[in-house]
């Protein structure tokens, strides 16, 4: 075990090698733009560090585009108001058929749902996509809540103390090494003493608060056993204690616990880069022209001024301010000089600089609140507008997040028995994830938008020429309308219930037709003796009085 934990620690100063050529660019990328988030790139101290290089900022513009940005992703691809997705056997878009299959599916989402949103993945999904946007990638981990013993709990692990790697042929991220401290009294609670390191349970008995820097490993087993033991689930976790090369424990994971999205891929390289990456260097600049011009205006305000040194006056010892007097010999000898400022350049300049910002952070589509007057539907286009343009950035999200969480949250919930047995028609097959989120149907709304025109198109025509409706299947356009713009699958009738329906409202159209029918053949019956009677009381004789 410990020459394990020496081949783990080697790894690790080798993955520390290979990420060191980028955390430079991510610091000066979190010091603009999440000041609040820094991460600590080196083997300092985290605190400290965090003290000696906090973000001495004059304009906060990227920091609060950074913000606006995170919140339109969430609100786009994770609301808390409303479902993001739904689960589908491979291979299968109706599930027409699948009846039953279908109602447990839609009951097992609404639970993951209703337990993601309840648990704490909102905060911890703001500090995740944070770190995607600023540097270009997260960390976010998801297992059971055993504390609680009970429900999901997520952490968003900060990538300063996480080194991340792949064993796949598409680059997905399956390998994480993660250096964090713990205190010897916490080590000897949570992994016993008897694993613990000798000097460590000493530690623990005469300075408990002295911390310990561990690392956890996990990272796909080379040999995987029949999955249910710890040691033998398709991912490996080791916890280590690097100071003296032990490993703490052993255990496992049926899935990879840990979701790592990526905004942009680098190069040969398994890290990305941010949105914060485009605007850097806009941010830089605004920020020091933003600290010239405060500069100047207090050179403005105060004044530059000149003295003589008369007998009387000493310009050394001299100090202005209200409600000072100065004694000098003659008026001339201390005067004000003009300093040249003027602020238009610096205004107009900083004023670009922050419009420059806010657009590469895609956070200039909305005006600021008193700016000017919006309707709803104008609102709406301009949001329609930035999820599109984040539409590139969603697919990742997609694939690298999104699919990770649900696919480990499903996991969880399957194996605590909490979903109930799955039904017969979908054993054997494989789940997957479809997004209904805002942002996923922002997508789609193209072809919702060129059905609607096309149908108003034909509507002109067929003022002409009823016919021409014949080219359009009103009953595709009222799904494709409908799933297009979000509606609630509860109030959309399945094709089967809208044949019956039909077929119902035919039989009772051809009942009542033929009530009709046959109430008019008994009125023309009836009119047809009436009128036979009539003509038999004409003929008969009339009586002679």
């Amino acid at each position: 075990m410990n020459n394990d934990a020496r081949i783990y620690c080697t790894r690790l100063n080798q993955l520390k090698s290979a990420r060191a050529a980028y955390e430079p660019h991510w610091a000066e990328c979190y010091r603009f733009g999440a000041p609040e988030r820094q991460q600590s790139f080196n083997n300092g101290d985290v605190k400290n560090q965090r003290e000696t290089e906090r973000a001495d900022l004059f304009d906060s513009t990227a920091a609060d585009s950074v913000q606006v940005l995170v919140s339109m992703i969430m609100s786009g691809v994770t609301p808390a108001n409303s479902i993001w997705f739904k689960a589908q056997p491979d291979g299968i878009d109706d599930l027409s058929e699948l009846t039953e299959g279908e109602r447990w599916l839609e009951d097992v989402c609404q639970f993951m749902w209703r337990n993601i949103h309840a648990s704490n993945f909102d905060s911890e999904n703001f500090d995740t996509l944070t770190d995607v946007v600023t540097a270009g990638w997260g960390v976010m981990y998801c297992d059971i809540d055993r504390v609680a013993q009970g429900g999901y709990v997520f952490e968003s692990w900060p990538i300063g103390s996480c080194y991340i790697g792949s064993t796949r042929a598409d680059g997905l991220i399956d390998t994480i090494y993660r250096e964090h401290e713990m205190t010897a009294q916490t080590m000897v609670n949570t992994y016993g003493e008897d694993n613990c390191h000798h000097s460590v349970v000493e530690v623990a008995k005469n300075s408990p608060d002295t911390k310990f820097t561990l690392l956890h490993v996990i990272q796909p087993r080379k040999q995987v056993g029949a999955g249910q033991l710890n040691k033998a689930m398709p991912f490996a976790s080791y916890h280590i204690d690097v100071a003296h090369k032990q490993v703490l424990k052993e255990s496992g994971y049926h899935e990879f616990p840990c979701s790592i999205p990526r905004l942009r891929k680098l190069p040969g390289s398994v890290y990305g880069n941010g949105q914060m990456t485009l605007a850097l260097p806009d941010a830089k600049t605004a920020n020091e022209l933003m600290k010239n011009t405060l500069w100047s205006s207090d050179l403005q305000l105060g004044g530059m001024w000149i003295a003589k040194d008369d007998g009387v006056l000493n310009p050394h010892t001299v100090r202005i301010g209200p409600r000072k007097v100065i004694i000098a010999n003659d008026i001339d000898s201390m005067r004000r000089l003009d300093d040249g400022t003027n602020f238009q350049i610096p205004e107009y300049l900083l004023t670009t600089l922050q419009g420059s910002i806010r657009k590469k952070l895609m956070a200039d589509q909305l005006p600021p609140i008193g700016t000017s007057q919006m309707t709803a539907t104008e609102i709406n286009t301009r949001v329609e507008l930035v999820r599109q343009l984040l539409g590139p950035m969603y697919g990742r999200l997609q694939t690298e997040y999104l699919r990770g969480i649900l696919d480990r949250c499903f996991g969880l919930a399957l194996r605590d028995d909490v979903l109930g047995e799955a039904p017969e028609e979908l054993w054997g097959r494989n789940l997957s994830f479809k997004f209904v989120s805002p942002l996923a149907r922002s997508q789609r709304m193209e072809e919702v938008y060129a059905t609607e025109q096309y149908i108003m198109s034909l509507s002109s025509i067929a003022q002409v020429d009823q016919t021409i409706l014949d080219n359009i299947d009103f009953d595709a356009v009222a799904v494709l309308t409908g799933t297009g713009r979000g509606v609630p699958q509860t109030i959309m009738r399945t094709a089967e219930e809208v044949q019956e329906l039909r077929k119902i409202r035919e039989e009772k159209q051809a009942e009542q037709a033929q009530a009709q029918q046959q109430a008019a053949m008994m009125d023309k019956a009836g009119d047809a003796i009436a009128k036979g009677m009539g003509n038999q009381m004409a003929q008969m004789p009339t009586e002679v009085m």
